[in-house]
């Protein structure tokens, strides 16, 4: 368990990274953008631009937000239950996310080989392929899943360990 969690943080450390990473470059990049509307002509081909290193940002932004438990929840009726009914309720949320990224990551890892075999797609001006991107998608999907599962396992040990008084010999 300890080594799969230190493999799924690692990699998730790496898209984070990937994330920080694209958000300053889009900074720089909007900047100049503007800055060369304003003084020389405009940069043909910005807001494709953008729009790919937005899907690249929120892809790579999944797996640390779950990560760090930073997705919305709203607790309105899970609130008012016991505190056993609650962690009951969070380890499904989890398993939930889990079944839903990977299938999703399944889905455009299939979409990601049909735009680059079958059907090459790109973008407009630019005609950047998608198919890196599609790949990016499933990636960022995957992690997530990883992470959901990760917190899923944690939250099931704790309730163990939470009904066995804390003592893991009882028996």
């Amino acid at each position: 368990m300890r080594k799969l969690e230190e493999i799924i943080h690692f990699l998730t450390a790496i898209t984070k990274y990937i994330a920080l990473a694209t958000m300053t470059l889009m900074m720089i990049f909007i900047t100049f953008a503007v800055i060369s509307r304003i003084l020389f002509s405009p940069i043909i081909g910005d807001i494709e631009i953008v729009q790919l290193g937005m899907v690249v940002l929120i892809m790579c932004g999944l797996a640390y937000t779950e990560q760090v438990n930073g997705h919305i929840t709203i607790d309105i009726i899970t609130s008012r239950l016991s505190y056993k009914w609650q962690r009951v309720l969070e380890i499904f949320g989890a398993f939930l996310t889990f079944i839903i990224t990977i299938l999703i990551a399944y889905i455009y890892l299939h979409v990601g080989i049909f735009h680059q075999l079958t059907m090459p797609i790109s973008t407009t001006l630019l005609e950047i392929p998608f198919y890196p991107f599609d790949y990016i998608i499933t990636f960022g999907f995957l992690m997530w899943g990883a992470e959901a599962f990760l917190r899923m396992l944690k939250l099931i040990f704790s309730l163990n360990y939470e009904n066995t008084g804390g003592d893991e010999h009882a028996g």
